[in-house]
């Protein structure tokens, strides 16, 4: 017997959604998008948001919600933003039978969730990690987003996450406020090479790793979805121009391969800090993982970890014959879902 469910997974910078069909031991992904929206300028605007993707993915008789929109500073407190996104969904959404994901892998009903926003703030790793472990029972979850990197222990098949909350999350590294695309560069470096000589960098939003990115070729101008700092294009030329910024300087003042060398470093110490907290996570599980499980719009930065630590890599949405820039993390809260509402868990 197959079933369709709708998986949410509403963010800060983007809303996803994927629309499932999962049978006992299979899932199929019939629909999804992705909406880059900067919620925190126009929180109004969010069940127009919604309202317009639940058209292009479609409905189902089942609707599974996670979300990570309650840290905009928009809102005074985070049980503020749960209550905000759940408010939207219901006039967004109206006939729609709707479970929202808490961050034990547990099913709460919307109510619930907005009596206990802690439970439900932040959970979308909670559902990643579980279709994970379905198909990879001892590894280590690495997904690299726009934002965030979530590094989530499995064993046993079982996920062995310590943190819950957001703090508790990063103390002990099971997360990284570190990204692919959004991340301000002068929160990655202080200091960058420059013509054999540390430059320090200006404390000031000029450039975001998406501009390091395009520069290195690792990124497409499609994958560039936040607004760039200074307004301009998202390409080559206008990333090199807002990295020459980083240090005070503009594309006169600097060569090509002046901004290459500085990208090249800005990389480097990204995936150092991601490596750090790796090793930090890898000090509590009982045995060695055979391999990381990445995936992510950054997944190449979970990969570049993965080489340094001598471990292989697996690719998520490969193992689940997903296209490529797929929303896993919707495609999993979808899943598991119906994996919970078939063992008679919810």
């Amino acid at each position: 017997m197959q079933r369709t469910v709708v998986g949410w997974d509403i963010g800060g910078a983007h809303v996803k959604a994927a629309r499932v069909t999962c049978g006992v031991d299979a899932l199929r992904l019939d629909a999804a998008a992705v909406r880059p929206f900067e919620l925190w300028k126009a929180p109004e605007r969010l069940a127009d948001i919604l309202q317009d993707v639940a058209t292009q993915v479609g409905t189902a008789p089942a609707v599974a919600l996670t979300m990570t929109a309650e840290l905009c500073d928009c809102f005074p407190t985070k049980r503020a933003g749960v209550v905000h996104v759940l408010e939207a969904c219901a006039r967004a959404m109206p006939e729609c039978v709707l479970w929202v994901l808490d961050v034990r892998g547990a099913w709460l009903r919307p109510a619930q969730a907005a009596r206990a926003p802690l439970r439900v703030a932040a959970a979308n790793w909670a559902a990643t990690a579980r279709l994970a472990a379905w198909r990879y029972p001892h590894t280590i979850l690495v997904d690299v987003g726009s934002t965030t990197t979530d590094l989530i222990p499995i064993e046993g098949g079982t996920v062995r996450a310590r943190g819950t909350t957001d703090p508790s999350r990063l103390a002990c590294g099971e997360l990284v406020y570190t990204g692919g695309v959004r991340t301000d560069v002068s929160a990655v470096v202080d200091v960058v090479p420059l013509r054999g000589r540390w430059c320090r960098v200006a404390a000031e939003s000029f450039a975001v790793t998406g501009d390091v990115y395009l520069v290195l070729g690792r990124l497409t101008p499609a994958d560039y979805t936040c607004e760039p700092p200074d307004g301009g294009p998202r390409t080559v030329v206008g990333a090199r121009r807002r990295l020459a910024r980083v240090v005070a300087a503009d594309t006169e003042m600097l060569t090509v391969r002046d901004i290459h060398t500085m990208a090249q470093f800005i990389h480097h110490r990204q995936v150092t800090h991601i490596t750090d907290a790796l090793l930090q996570v890898l000090s509590l599980m009982r045995a060695w993982p055979p391999m990381l499980t990445v995936t992510g719009t950054g997944k190449f930065l979970g990969e570049a970890a993965a080489a340094r630590l001598g471990l292989p890599v697996v690719h998520l949405e490969t193992e689940l014959a997903l296209p490529e820039g797929t929303p896993t993390s919707a495609v999993a809260v979808a899943w598991w879902l119906d994996r919970s509402r078939h063992v008679g868990t919810v």
